[in-house]
């Protein structure tokens, strides 16, 4: 029986169609900060005006509902995005998982395999048994292969 072993994630990260699905779920993640600081901004406003200014009782209860709205709206936002991100998240994971598994399963069928297991199940294994360097050799032929930075999609939020 020929049984060999994959780094699963090591072909993953290093899977154009991932960093594509990262940059997706990253320009969501920018778009969220980018809402969230025009809601920090605008509540700062307020409150510096109410700080440095003698405001009249109908401009100080005005900015007190629109403190309220705004906090409101970024507590509305920040649910609708955390739901979201993770349903992206999961959708573009499977999609991903998917496509590296029918590549694994081709060149295994290629290859007279007949057990390719995740590397992250086994305790210890032969590293001539390691498959991933192969696989990933796959993924360079069929075009499909960038090397993953570490950060290189993190979005920074002020």
């Amino acid at each position: 029986m020929e049984t060999f072993i994959l780094d699963f994630e090591e072909v993953l990260k290093n899977f154009t169609p991932y960093h594509e699905s990262l940059k997706v779920i990253q320009k969501d993640k920018q778009e969220f900060a980018n809402l969230i600081e025009d809601i920090k901004k605008e509540m700062e406003g307020i409150l510096s005006s109410q700080k440095s200014l003698i405001l009249d009782d109908a401009t100080n209860q005005k900015n007190q509902t629109r403190f309220r709205e705004l906090q409101t709206q970024a507590v509305q936002a920040e649910s609708e995005f955390r739901a979201n991100i993770m349903t992206k998240q999961n959708e573009e994971l499977e999609k991903n998982f998917t496509q590296i598994i029918e590549i694994v399963n081709k060149w295994s069928q290629d290859n007279n395999i007949d057990l390719v297991v995740n590397k992250s199940s086994v305790v210890y294994v032969n590293p001539k048994f390691d498959i991933t360097s192969k696989i990933i050799d796959v993924v360079k032929t069929q075009g499909l292969y960038q090397e993953y930075v570490e950060g290189m999609y993190e979005v920074a939020v002020n």
